[in-house]
């Protein structure tokens, strides 16, 4: 039934992706943690049995802990905007969905020709917010509101998915990943329990991320404070992204010191009431004071939590990857159970088809193989036989 050698690297990733200690699996299998360890380094391999249990309780297809990896990947670390709140464990199943996300995506290429992204923007030695000119200029953009960040970076050639890893400690994380040679920018968004507002915030902050120090460094190697600045300037480019200076200037000056006329304004501008008045702040367009009173009606009218719009309106969904998969399908090329048998194959790696679903925002069992009705013709006669009596039968 089984093909090949177990791969313990590949029990060692499933079980890292959901969140399990060798210990937990060790007691799952009825085995010890030493013999767990040598499964996953390869110097023993679980019986049938112990595989059966494995493939039902941490979701990946047998074919997974069968292959290799046919492919070469690179990555330059990852920006997590909770990078200190979050455990190592809360990384990881991030770390692994970033990977599938870039292989689902190099696969798609063979078929579509998306966006490219353009790598020479990057690495200029602006400020955040001579950045955030420099971008919108670039994309032609002026100084008018964003209104969907999700679709413009897509449209630009990022790689934008949402995981539901159940952590709520990351809001986003991002990083450059290279598959076969292909380099992909690949950001993802985690979680349902946020606003469209701060998902307008957390993707300008991964942009930021990508345009002032993706190759720079490793995020993970970096000592607190070094970390800290790289997160305070993504931030600033946000701010200065999503509310250019010139013209929200002109727009919030009317009443800056009104909390109520930041309502007003958070539906031109697409921002958070918070994030307008920080903004309003850092451009001395109120005062210290003015900014500790806003503050406090904040907190009195419990706009820390959810502010007013917060659940009404709905947030971005991403669209590039779900569209290529359903061009594919229901164009014919090809069925959509083949795909995740397509790339296991060109891969090595045997992903789920419900975890492909997901990360490509595909409804659920869109990529699932369905038999087909047969009809017989006797079963068409007695259809026939049935409409003609009836039709008579009024007569």
């Amino acid at each position: 039934m089984f093909n090949g050698d177990f791969n313990g690297a590949r029990l060692r990733e499933a079980r890292r992706f959901n969140k399990k200690t060798i210990s937990e699996i060790a007691d799952m299998l009825n085995v010890s943690k030493q013999m767990v360890s040598k499964y996953e380094n390869g110097k023993a391999a679980p019986a049938f049995d112990s595989v059966f249990t494995i493939i039902k309780e941490l979701g990946f297809p047998r074919e997974f802990y069968y292959a290799k990896d046919e492919y070469s990947m690179g990555s330059e670390g990852t920006f997590f905007r909770s990078r200190y709140t979050s455990t190592q464990k809360e990384k990881v199943p991030a770390e692994y969905s970033k990977k599938y996300v870039a292989i689902i995506r190099d696969y798609l290429n063979n078929f579509l020709d998306f966006p490219e992204l353009e790598w020479s923007l990057t690495g200029e030695d602006y400020s955040p917010e001579e950045y955030a000119k420099f971008i919108r200029n670039e994309w032609n953009l002026g100084e008018k509101p964003i209104i969907d960040i999700m679709n413009l970076l897509e449209e630009h050639g990022f790689v934008v998915s949402n995981v539901k890893n159940s952590s709520d400690k990351v809001d986003a994380f991002s990083s450059r990943v290279e598959i076969n040679e292909s380099s992909y920018f690949i950001i993802m968004i985690e979680g349902e329990n946020f606003s469209f507002y701060r998902q307008q915030f957390s993707l300008a902050h991964e942009l930021g991320h990508w345009l002032m120090h993706q190759g720079m460094y490793n995020p993970q190697e970096l000592d607190r404070d070094t970390y800290r600045i790289m997160e305070d300037e993504a931030n600033s480019f946000a701010a200065a992204f999503l509310l250019p200076q010139s013209t929200f200037s002109k727009t919030v000056s009317a009443n800056p010191r009104q909390i109520d006329f930041y309502l007003s304004l958070k539906k031109i501008w697409n921002v958070s009431i918070s994030m307008m008045i920080m903004r309003a702040r850092n451009l001395d367009i109120i005062s210290t004071d003015d900014y500790i009173k806003l503050q406090r009606q904040l907190n009195y009218r419990g706009w820390r939590k959810e502010e007013p719009l917060d659940n009404i309106k709905r947030i971005s969904e991403p669209i590039a990857l779900k569209q290529a998969v359903q061009i594919l399908v229901e164009n014919n090329i090809i069925e959509g159970y083949e795909i995740p048998r397509e790339i296991s194959g060109r891969y090595g790696i045997a992903l789920p088809s419900g975890m492909i679903e997901e990360l490509t925002n595909v409804e659920q069992g869109y990529l699932k193989y369905t038999q087909p009705e047969i009809i017989s013709l006797k079963d068409i006669k007695i259809k026939k036989d049935k409409l003609d009596g009836g039709f008579y039968g009024k007569a």
